[in-house]
């Protein structure tokens, strides 16, 4: 999924990513902005992006440079998960909730379940959430249920909401 490269302000934070990409933090708003001058304004624009260019926008090492690429493509989707939609859906609404829902990382079968029965059915009434909204609307759902799972953790939901931003919000 494509999206506008101002979405690293919501995707590159510490409260949603894994302690391998922090060593970007420091140079997001930085890089951001050479980034744009430069006329690179995409996602795709920035992969295209050589590691000698990257270092020129602002990133201290190639290493950087290396683990930005990895950053931009570590929410993309993989392919054979939406493989199980048509035998985890009930129907065709919630079939085409799962479709959007699988785009967010970590999420299959259970946790889009959860997720479309807490009333977050597409991706724009996740990024429009707020964290404590999203637990404790799932959390009702497990206990009404009486569901053996468990409510998603707050950096797992924290990551959601800025993945959903990115795929909406700044979406190309």
């Amino acid at each position: 999924m494509d999206y506008r490269i101002e979405a690293i302000s919501v995707l590159l934070r510490e409260d949603c990513i894994t302690a391998r990409y922090f060593p970007l933090i420091p140079y997001k708003e930085s890089l951001l902005h050479n980034l744009l001058q430069n006329q690179h304004f995409t996602k795709s624009d920035c992969l295209a992006l050589s590691e000698d260019t990257l270092l020129e926008m602002g990133l201290p090492s190639l290493e950087l440079a290396g683990l930005f690429h990895s950053f931009l493509v570590m929410y993309d989707a993989k392919p054979g998960k939406f493989k199980e939609i048509g035998t985890a859906a009930a129907n065709e609404a919630e079939a085409a909730s799962f479709r959007e829902l699988y785009l967010l990382p970590g999420v299959k079968a259970v946790r889009a379940k959860l997720y479309y029965d807490a009333g977050y059915q597409t991706l724009e009434s996740i990024a429009s959430a707020l964290p404590e909204e999203i637990i404790a609307y799932t959390s009702d759902v497990i206990r009404q249920k009486g569901l053996p799972w468990k409510a998603p953790l707050p950096k797992e939901v924290r990551t959601h909401i800025a993945v959903a931003k990115a795929f909406t919000i700044y979406a190309v």
